[in-house]
């Protein structure tokens, strides 16, 4: 006789889907984002034709840094977001009671895939906090590098 195993992520109704993928990738989407629009924006403004400027477009200070604060905003809510997941699953483990051979068979299968909602959700957290801090690294460039300078 089976005894009734439960789910190996009981806790999972407390953390939506969008908001696991959502604290995964937020911090490295808007690190890519900020990249991706920053580069162009900065290159343009030192050397828009031909010849390259003796000092860059007033403008692309301001639109770099507009960018770079909307990337930062973006990554701290998905710390966040990641963060309020994990602390929600916290109480996410199987509770395996070892009375007969068979339930405690089962139990052991479950355990390898206990916690995946919690599991995903410290993802979230450690690599949206690394590209939390690798955004704000980036955004400190635009105030640190002489622009146009070579």
């Amino acid at each position: 006789m089976r005894g009734k195993a439960g789910h190996p992520a009981p806790e999972r109704e407390l953390a939506r889907l969008s908001a696991l993928w959502f604290g995964l990738f937020g911090g490295f989407a808007a690190w890519t984002v900020q990249t991706l629009v920053n580069l162009p924006v900065a290159a343009h403004g030192c050397f828009p034709r031909m010849e390259p400027l003796a000092s860059p477009v007033t403008e692309v200070r301001g639109a770099a840094s507009a960018v770079s604060v909307l990337a930062v905003l973006v990554s701290a809510a998905a710390v966040l977001v990641a963060w309020r997941t994990w602390s929600r699953t916290r109480q996410e483990h199987q509770q395996s009671s070892g009375s007969g051979s068979t339930e405690g068979q089962w139990a052991a299968l479950l355990e390898t895939g206990e916690g995946r909602t919690r599991f995903m959700a410290l993802a979230g957290v450690l690599t949206s906090g690394a590209f939390l801090l690798i955004t704000i690294a980036t955004a400190c460039a635009i105030f640190l590098v002489q622009p146009c300078a070579g």
